[in-house]
């Protein structure tokens, strides 16, 4: 059974500005219990912005160190280039991880950051390794098709691999990624910069 359940495909998220707002858990009957869900960032739905400078860092754990890798190890496999982590963005991941956690719900941040995200959560009474999170989002490499975004996914629809489009993005340099817990819950959430998923573009 398919373990990763992506949200935009259920609630429309690639029209431009929609976003997918989920209570937590979802409703009984639409999800297996104890599935982790994961989300791509949606495209059009951020305002033009300056992007930040990203800025070289090291992981600061082992868990972030391990996060990197499985995202690299995903970019070696169709030769690009390894992402560079950044202090800045995993920041800014862990403090979204934390409010969707707080809040009870899934969902982008569309705040204007200007970088490009990708959500992930799980719950139910188990912990998920960071391969395993990242795991789900390059399950998606099955579903993918090289071609001009968003024509990239055999089903026809981008968001079925979008999380996968975007570790893999060659234009992205930097990473920064942060995992929250709280009860029964984890929440992955990445930044990236610059974002993927570009219209017109080639993942790589």
């Amino acid at each position: 059974m398919r373990r990763s359940l992506l949200l935009a495909a259920l609630c429309g998220l690639a029209v431009a500005g929609s976003a997918c707002a989920t209570d937590y858990p979802p409703p009984a009957g639409s999800f297996q219990v104890g599935a982790p869900m994961a989300e791509p960032a949606p495209r059009g739905a951020q305002p033009i912005v300056p992007i930040p400078q990203a800025r070289d860092s090291r992981p600061s754990n082992a868990v972030e160190a391990r996060l990197l890798v499985a995202h690299n190890v995903e970019r070696e496999r169709v030769g690009t280039p390894a992402l560079i982590w950044d202090d800045a963005l995993a920041a800014e991941a862990g403090a979204w991880a934390r409010q969707l956690l707080a809040t009870g719900r899934f969902e982008h941040d569309l705040s204007g950051h200007g970088h490009g995200e990708n959500l992930w959560t799980g719950w139910g009474g188990r912990v998920w390794t960071p391969e395993e999170m990242v795991a789900d989002w390059s399950a998606e490499k099955r579903d993918y098709v090289r071609g001009d975004f968003p024509n990239v996914s055999r089903t026809g629809n981008w968001t079925a691999v979008g999380h996968y489009t975007q570790m893999v993005w060659r234009g992205t340099t930097h990473v920064g990624c942060a995992i929250a817990s709280q009860g029964d819950r984890s929440v992955l959430a990445c930044r990236y910069s610059p974002p993927g998923n570009i219209d017109g573009r080639r993942a790589y």
